[in-house]
């Protein structure tokens, strides 16, 4: 999910840039600190979710609601910050290229970064699980592998060890990234040809926004129940209208770059805190019943609207000012040290941490899944924190940046440099 390379050379920040009017956007190459920074809200909170539901805390041994639910339901718009955080970053370069007229990224070093970016982590996270924890599952060989192609997604039992969720349930969302990986190229090609044809963005936004319409229309057709069964509202056109608000922001934050900035950027620039306000109201709303409960299986279709434009307007209320407003008071709070530093690490936070309460849960405080209640949540949750980034650390300092030292593809004359998470 989020890694990094090397160290930064970073452009001064744009308020410190004399004779600068307008906040700058960064450009294809450029370390944009404030994303990992915002990854790492987004990890964090998905550990706080995990960790709530592993001690029933969110939901209890009998699958109800626990008394965190009407503040931590909420939690679940952490996955549409990663989306939205994935479509921006991976689809920048050729945002940026159309806009510019210039030639698009090769897409096999685009392939070739994705896997290093991705596999080397996950295989170390998922042949440790497989072989410490579900050493009995290893006789099912494609199983085996399609968990170890990030394949899973499609078949709910490929994420589980009935009775009890896996420690590697939270990857479900890395095999739905996987997919976007692969189509985005194919994706870019038809955007770039229509910025190219109409000599402006507005064709390639249209596309974008017409498949952000098409991901909620379906979802909510397809609500309270699929054929397909529960997965089937995880697999990426279940979740492509984040990713396209994140391609979205890709191309405003080029246009802005090369000339004018557009009406929407100009307005994020003047109210940015307007839009974490909204954010944060919106936060509010996904916990209410008009977003469905915690506890059940499937949403009336008028929760899941309600639940998506939610989730909608967290990720991109969150994202747009950091992304489009340098300078400004959100993306200087996410680019501090410390937020920087725990994004930096986040890949290996979000693949381990289940493990870790496993081990915590299970073997160090002897307790069945949901059962040790919310006394056992506070005084679990330094620990169980502390472990999981510790083991982002090692992850990230032992295998995501010497396997990238190593084998990325650098163009010619380019410097060492730190990758945005999820670039």
């Amino acid at each position: 999910m989020t890694t990094f390379l090397g160290r930064p050379s970073p452009a001064p920040p744009a308020h410190a840039v004399i004779g600068t009017e307008k906040p700058l956007v960064q450009s294809e190459r450029a370390f944009e600190p404030a994303v990992d920074g915002l990854r790492a809200i987004a990890t964090l909170m998905v550990l706080l979710v995990h960790l709530a539901q592993w001690t029933g805390s969110l939901i209890d041994e009998t699958g109800k609601a626990g008394p965190f639910a009407p503040v931590m339901t909420g939690f679940l718009a952490a996955i549409p910050i990663f989306l939205i955080i994935s479509g921006y970053l991976l689809y920048r370069p050729w945002a940026d290229a159309a806009i510019d007229g210039r030639k698009q990224p090769n897409a096999l070093h685009y392939y070739w970064h994705r896997v290093l970016r991705v596999f080397p982590a996950y295989w170390l996270l998922m042949v440790t699980a497989l072989v410490v924890f579900n050493r009995e599952q290893l006789g099912d060989f494609w199983r085996t592998v399609r968990l170890l192609t990030a394949q899973h997604v499609q078949n709910w039992a490929d994420l589980r060890t009935d009775p009890s969720p896996t420690n590697w349930a939270q990857t479900w969302s890395l095999a739905t990234e996987v997919h976007f990986y692969l189509a985005l190229p194919v994706v870019a090609v038809v955007l770039h040809k229509a910025v190219r044809s109409a000599k402006s963005a507005r064709l390639a936004g249209a596309l974008l926004g017409a498949v952000i319409v098409a991901d909620f229309t379906w979802l909510v057709a397809t609500s309270p129940s699929s054929p397909l069964g529960p997965p089937s509202l995880w697999w990426l056109r279940g979740y492509l209208g984040f990713l396209a608000a994140g391609m979205l922001l890709a191309l405003a934050a080029a246009k802005a770059r090369s000339g004018p900035p557009t009406a929407f950027v100009g307005f994020v620039r003047r109210y940015p805190w307007a839009f974490w306000g909204a954010a944060f109201a919106a936060f509010a709303l996904s916990n209410t019943d008009w977003a469905g409960s915690i506890d059940s299986a499937v949403l009336m279709k008028e929760e899941a609207a309600f639940k998506y434009v939610c989730h909608m307007a967290v990720a991109v209320g969150l994202a747009a000012p950091v992304v489009l407003a340098r300078g400004n008071g959100p993306e200087r709070l996410l680019s501090r040290r410390r937020m920087v530093w725990l994004g930096r690490n986040s890949c290996g936070t979000f693949l381990w941490h289940l493990i870790v309460m496993q081990v915590t849960v299970w073997y160090l405080m002897d307790s069945e899944f949901a059962q040790l209640g919310t006394g056992a949540y506070f005084a679990l949750l330094p620990f169980v924190v502390g472990l999981s980034v510790l083991a982002g650390w090692l992850s990230y300092t032992f295998v995501e940046r010497p396997v990238l030292r190593r084998f990325r593809i650098r163009p010619a004359a380019e410097p060492e440099r730190r990758v945005t998470a999820g670039e």
